[in-house]
């Protein structure tokens, strides 16, 4: 990265990368507050918790919408400020990602009279995981949008009340206390998909699902307590619909390493998107066995964290190798005994059981040898009655 991305004073300065790792494998939890988009640049670093052995990316945090009037482009961005998933705009693993679909995202807020499609739901971070997904079976990549969370800076009391649209919703907020703001936020929170709670001397704003959150109000954004948060301005009637619509970021995970490219759009497009060139997981670092040293204090302790995580690995290895043993056993003997009891099945079907047949037909010949003998004597007792009387 030069000056203009690392924020150095001077002109053509480059400077290198450098990794972060945990010794014992703990996962590294990185998070900027909100309006830091510069300084999570900057640092190289992007949101997210990245765990040991799982390959993960946080997209940079896209930029804000302008604020502008509903009509031709209300809330909404252009494809230059914030980049469009088309068909083939991002390569993963040498895999074209599809374009991503407004269908797949039904829960951001979509301006039905506007036609941009920056800021529809076709822009959405859940819409950008979805088409990722469509290529799982053959990236080996899965996609999640992150939670959209907007952290107000502080908060000043209003004079009473405000209207605040969010999300499709119009309602008045109290702004005189910061709990009656959240409180006010909350109790739409059912339709807006957006719960409020305190945050330092502010107001978090946080929808779960990644949804994007479009927002305009009456009042202040710090009477909100969303000091350094841009929000559109519905004028002093609360008649306007300036809005402001804030975009969540994307995590793509994978059991290996990945790499991810700039398609037909180029790279511009692609980074608007918040994401970046470059192969991702499979670095290999942390303390060796054979770098330990014991001749001091902390060179012992580094030793004893490394080999009880080494250990740790080798008791999970174990674990998942016993229970993929046991299942192939369960289904081993599942199936002999389904085939065993197929073979019984065949076997009476296909085969005669001689002794039964031979013993049922010598009863049959019995009982029909009987019934003749029977009748025979039946037919005598006539002639016996006629010779008598002879």
């Amino acid at each position: 990265l030069d000056s203009t991305s690392t924020g150095l004073s001077t002109a053509g300065t480059f400077v290198g990368s450098y990794d972060l790792y945990t010794i014992d494998k703990r996962a590294i939890d990185v998070s900027f507050k909100t309006g830091a988009q510069t300084a999570e640049f900057n640092s190289g670093l992007r949101n997210g918790s990245y765990a040991a052995d799982i390959a993960t990316y946080t997209t940079l945090k896209r930029s804000d919408t302008a604020a502008v009037a509903t009509g031709a482009a209300a809330g909404l961005a252009t494809a230059g400020d914030t980049g469009l998933l088309n068909n083939a705009t991002m390569i993963i693993n040498g895999v074209a990602i599809g374009q991503a679909n407004q269908s797949d995202d039904n829960a951001s807020y979509n301006d039905v009279a506007v036609t941009s499609t920056a800021n529809n739901r076709r822009g959405s971070a859940i819409a950008i995981a979805a088409a990722i997904n469509r290529q799982t079976d053959k990236t080996g990549v899965t996609a999640t949008a992150a939670p959209n969370v907007l952290r107000g800076s502080g908060f000043t009391a209003g004079t009473g009340s405000s209207q605040v649209f969010l999300n499709g919703v119009t309602f008045t907020a109290n702004t005189q206390t910061r709990n009656a703001v959240i409180d006010s936020f909350n109790d739409v929170s059912d339709r807006t998909g957006v719960v409020a709670s305190a945050w330092g001397d502010g107001v978090e704003l946080r929808a779960a699902d990644g949804r994007n959150i479009s927002i305009s109000a009456v009042a202040g954004k710090s009477a909100l307590g969303l000091t350094d948060i841009t929000t559109g301005d519905m004028g002093p009637t609360g008649t306007s619909a300036d809005i402001q619509t804030f975009f969540s970021q994307v995590t793509l995970k994978s059991d290996n390493k990945f790499t991810v490219k700039a398609g037909y759009d180029g790279v511009t497009n692609l980074e608007n998107l918040g994401f970046r060139q470059g192969t991702f997981g499979g670095y290999d670092n942390g303390l060796k066995v054979n770098q330990i040293d014991v001749t001091t204090v902390s060179g012992a302790n580094q030793a004893i964290v490394a080999i009880d995580a080494a250990i740790d690995t080798v008791s999970k290895a174990q674990a998942t190798t016993g229970a993929l043993n046991n299942r192939m056993d369960f289904i081993i003997n599942n199936l002999s005994e389904s085939v065993k009891n197929m073979s019984a099945s065949r076997s009476r079907i296909t085969d005669t059981d001689y002794a039964t047949e031979s013993s049922a037909l010598a009863k049959q010949q019995i009982i029909s040898q009987a019934a003749t003998a029977m009748l025979a004597q039946a037919n005598q007792q006539p002639q016996s009655v006629l010779s008598l009387l002879k």
